[in-house]
């Protein structure tokens, strides 16, 4: 037997918490949505460049300590903190989901929380 496949419709596919443009989550994209969704991952790729840049200097440090105990426990320290930041970034988005989804919020997705405002 043969299927009917329904085409993919580009224009349905959104991203969680993103700007959208030609209209956004259910038509209405506000710009406080923009400004929160904007900001948050601003801020993860900021963090994640951070761990990147910040471990690879611990590396580099590492390698060229020339077996200074010194200076090779500071890039240790170095590279575990870096480690340490990532996890924490991981976590945080790990909490905020299992917290959204025990209150019954959206919190990763500001722009579904702001359309359910009424202001009276």
């Amino acid at each position: 037997m043969i299927t009917k496949v329904k085409a993919l419709d580009f224009q349905t596919i959104t991203t969680p918490g993103g700007y959208q443009p030609g209209g956004g989550i259910d038509g209405s994209t506000s710009a406080v949505e923009k400004l929160i969704s904007n900001t948050l991952v601003v801020l993860t790729v900021i963090a994640g460049i951070a761990f990147v840049l910040y471990f690879l200097l611990g590396g580099l440090n590492w390698i060229t300590a020339g077996g200074d105990k010194g200076k090779i426990d500071k890039a240790k320290g170095m590279m575990t903190g870096g480690a340490i930041g990532l996890i924490i970034i991981v976590l945080s988005y790990s909490i905020t989901w299992i917290v959204s989804a025990a209150l019954g919020l959206n919190i990763l997705e500001p722009g579904v929380l702001i359309q359910g405002l009424t202001f009276n």
